[in-house]
C-alpha cells in the first residue's frame, strides 16, 4: 500500500473512533483529564501503525500511546476486539477470584465485564507511569468504587521479580516483550499456586523489534508453554482483519494471535 494512502486510512480510522457516538463522550473525558489533544492521539496512532519495525518498547512511555492502545481496542472490526472477547470468555470459564494482568497496557474488556461487575480483586502491572495515568482516568469514568478491588503495581518484568500469588495470571501480548521471557514465565509458573490458571495471548509470526521471542506456529508456541511448566486446556486463534489492522501489512507471512488458557503441570 502506498505510504500516503496508508497514512490517510490510519488517520481516518483514528478519527472514526474518536467521533463514534458510543465512545465519543468517554474519549473526550479522557483527553480532557489527561490534557491530550485529538491531533496528538491521531498522530501517535499513525506513527504506531505505519511501521512496526521502526521503534522499540520505549514507545509505550508516551501517554498518547495509551490512548492509541485504547482506540485499537474499541475500533470496530479490529482483531483486538476478537482477542478481548476470547480472553473474557476464558476468564468467565475459570471464574478466578483474584487476577494479575502483567504488562496490561490499557484496560481490556474483561475489566469492565468481569472484574467490575463481580468486584473481583485485580492487580494491573506495567513498567511505565503512562499506563497508570491513563487507566486511573478511565476507571474513574467506569466505576467510582474501583479502588476497593483494583490496584496497581509498577514493575519492570525484565527484573524477573515474582508478582505474587493469584488465581489467574494474564499476559496479553506482553511476555514476548520481556528479556529472557522463557525464564521469567517458568519462574512465575513455578512460584504460583498449584491451582493457578494462566491466560496468554501470543503473536504467531515474524519477530518484530519490540519482541524478544517469536513463534512461527501455534504448535511451537504450545511446546514453549509446556516447557515453561504449563498445560494448555483451551485455545483460540484470532486472525487480523487486513482492512483494519494495517499495522500488520509488512508482515509477509500469515500472522495471528494464539489465545490460550493453561493450568500448571
Amino acid at each position: 500500500m502506498d505510504s500516503k494512502i496508508k497514512e490517510q486510512k490510519l488517520r481516518d480510522f483514528a478519527k472514526s473512533v474518536l467521533n463514534y457516538p458510543k465512545h465519543s463522550q468517554e474519549i473526550q473525558h479522557i483527553l480532557s483529564k489527561l490534557n491530550l489533544s485529538e491531533e496528538e492521539v491521531i498522530q501517535a496512532y499513525v506513527n504506531y501503525d505505519m511501521d512496526i519495525f521502526a521503534y522499540g518498547n520505549e514507545i509505550y512511555e508516551s501517554l498518547p500511546m495509551r490512548a492509541v492502545l485504547y482506540l485499537h481496542n474499541i475500533l470496530k472490526g479490529s482483531w483486538h476486539q476478537d482477542r478481548q472477547n476470547a480472553i473474557l470468555e476464558m476468564i468467565e470459564n475459570v471464574r478466578p477470584k483474584s487476577i494479575v494482568d502483567m504488562g496490561f497496557g490499557t484496560p481490556t474488556k474483561y475489566v469492565k465485564e468481569y472484574v467490575l461487575k463481580n468486584k473481583v480483586k485485580l492487580v494491573l502491572v506495567d513498567m511505565y507511569e503512562s499506563a497508570f495515568k491513563f487507566v486511573e482516568v478511565l476507571l474513574n469514568k467506569w466505576d467510582s468504587s474501583w479502588r476497593d478491588f483494583i490496584s496497581f503495581n509498577q514493575l519492570d518484568m525484565n527484573t524477573h521479580e515474582f508478582v505474587g500469588v493469584f488465581d489467574c495470571y494474564i499476559f496479553q501480548d506482553s511476555i514476548e516483550h520481556v528479556k529472557n521471557s522463557t525464564d521469567y514465565l517458568a519462574k512465575t509458573v513455578n512460584l504460583s499456586p498449584k491451582y493457578a490458571k494462566f491466560i496468554l495471548s501470543l503473536p504467531i509470526g515474524p519477530k518484530v523489534p519490540v519482541h524478544t521471542i517469536s513463534w512461527n506456529t501455534d504448535k511451537e508456541a504450545i511446546e514453549w508453554l509446556e516447557n515453561c511448566g504449563l498445560v494448555v486446556n483451551n485455545f483460540k486463534k484470532v486472525y487480523i482483519n487486513p482492512e483494519v489492522d494495517l499495522f500488520a501489512e509488512r508482515l509477509d507471512e500469515e500472522f495471528y494471535n494464539l489465545i490460550v488458557e493453561c493450568s500448571k503441570k
